[in-house]
């Protein structure tokens, strides 16, 4: 969270529907919802804006007290992490249950840490709910504001109280962000996503354990490396289908190929020593469907047995890369740090190459020989190509123009992907090819 901006949690205990209000406020679908209690884990945030005024609202996991277990313990550090670096708390409460113990326990852990906050109490959509929620004045608060955030009533009223503390200017907006890297993590289950992303923000930003499935929503966190910011989103373990037991497994995977369409670079990690499972190469399908810069991270390099192994291992992750064999491979070491310098450098290659652009003039003069030299083939008789445009980027797109593009091969499509990688780079980036008649 940057500390530029106004920042507001949700807070509450679990299943009052925090999330819900999350999503009602931004006007997006960004935190996973879902009927059953816990579904939030790490701090999913958005920019919102109310009455003109901006603001960041972070959605947090259901707080509870007490031992238990090593997720839920660490979803409450994230909780606590959350409520020390906001400016104002939204405190949900459920309406329909009344005061409970742990809402009790929350309030006063708000009051002890002075933080400005204000009781919203959920789930009223009739006269009687709002009745219900003026019990809440027992936890010796001025006001209590009656929502819901399924339907949107009285949360207008909840942001009208919380926005004159927003600062009229506000230095930094999402504006600011559009030119930075967005970057998404992707693999299976338990490779090392979210100890990365932790790796490099310098803290437990997202909740990482060697329980698979620990992530579920895709999360954005802004990482700062090299004096440049990056838009990292950690994403849920994708596995393969018939794996894939439950609904919310289903909906967290949903997310996490969602986060494809709003990067700009992949980052598939897997487990090095492992090698490229076939649910590697399924994710790899993923990214290439959609186009996106990607990068390889061979986590777990540690566990290689010496330099030599090490050698082989990223080798035979190379040939069996396919078409994405314009992506680099490198090693790299979550929990340790180890190879993320390279790592970072071949982002950079990949997010360079995924919006390079090359003039006409420079293209037909390196590239028409090619065009030439080897006969389109055509089951209509002789076919040529005639000239060569860039037309786009991100990724990089290129029109042949030719004397019939009807059933021009996919052959033919790769070798001129190939011919223009090795005159112009384009490394770490997908390359379109489209055809036209002139």
């Amino acid at each position: 969270m940057a500390s530029s901006e106004f920042t507001v949690s949700l807070v509450g205990r679990p299943n009052v529907g925090k999330s819900t209000l999350f999503n009602r406020i931004t006007g997006k679908r960004r935190s996973l919802t879902y009927g059953e209690p816990g579904v939030t884990r790490d701090l999913v945030s958005h920019l919102a804006e109310h009455d003109g005024k901006r603001f960041r609202l972070v959605d947090t996991g259901g707080y509870l007290s007490g031992e238990r277990g090593d997720i839920l313990s660490k979803v409450r550090g994230q909780v606590l992490r959350a409520i020390y670096e906001s400016d104002a708390v939204i405190f949900l409460v459920d309406a329909r249950d009344g005061i409970l113990p742990l809402d009790k326990e929350i309030a006063t852990m708000l009051r002890e840490r002075e933080k400005r906050f204000f009781l919203a109490a959920n789930k009223v959509d009739t006269r009687e709910g709002q009745e219900m929620a003026t019990q809440f004045h027992e936890l010796s608060v001025g006001t209590v504001y009656p929502v819901s955030a399924e339907h949107g009533t009285g949360v207008s009223d909840l942001l009208d109280a919380i926005v004159p503390l927003i600062p009229d200017s506000v230095p930094e907006d999402e504006g600011a962000l559009e030119s930075v890297p967005r970057v998404s993590v992707l693999g299976r289950p338990n490779v090392g996503k979210s100890t990365l992303i932790n790796t490099l923000v310098g803290f437990d930003r997202v909740i990482a354990s060697e329980i698979p499935g620990t992530t579920r929503d895709a999360v954005d966190v802004l990482v700062t490396y090299g004096g440049k910011k990056y838009q990292f989103i950690d994403t849920a373990g994708i596995r393969a289908k018939r794996k894939t037991e439950t609904v919310l497994e289903k909906f967290s995977v949903i997310k996490s190929l969602e986060s494809l369409k709003r990067c700009d670079v992949a980052i598939l990690m897997m487990d090095g020593p492992e090698g490229l499972s076939h649910q590697d190469r399924q994710i790899l399908r993923y990214i290439l469907l959609e186009e996106r810069a990607v990068v390889v991270a061979a986590n777990k390099a540690d566990l290689w047995g010496g330099e030599e192994g090490r050698r082989q291992g990223i080798r035979k992750i190379q040939e069996k890369l396919g078409y994405a064999s314009f992506a680099a491979v490198i090693p790299t070491a979550s929990v340790t740090g180890k190879g993320i310098p390279l790592l970072f450098k071949k982002i950079e290659e990949a997010f360079g190459s995924f919006q390079k652009r090359v003039s006409t003039a420079s293209l037909n003069r390196k590239v028409s020989s090619v065009l030439y030299a080897v006969p389109i083939p055509s089951r209509k008789g002789r076919n040529r190509a005639f000239y060569i445009a860039q037309v786009g980027v991100m990724p990089p797109s290129f029109t042949v123009f030719v004397k019939d593009r009807d059933g021009i091969p996919d052959s033919y499509t790769r070798y001129l992907q190939n011919k223009i990688r090795d005159r112009f780079g384009f490394k770490g980036s997908p390359i379109r090819i489209v055809y036209r008649e002139r």
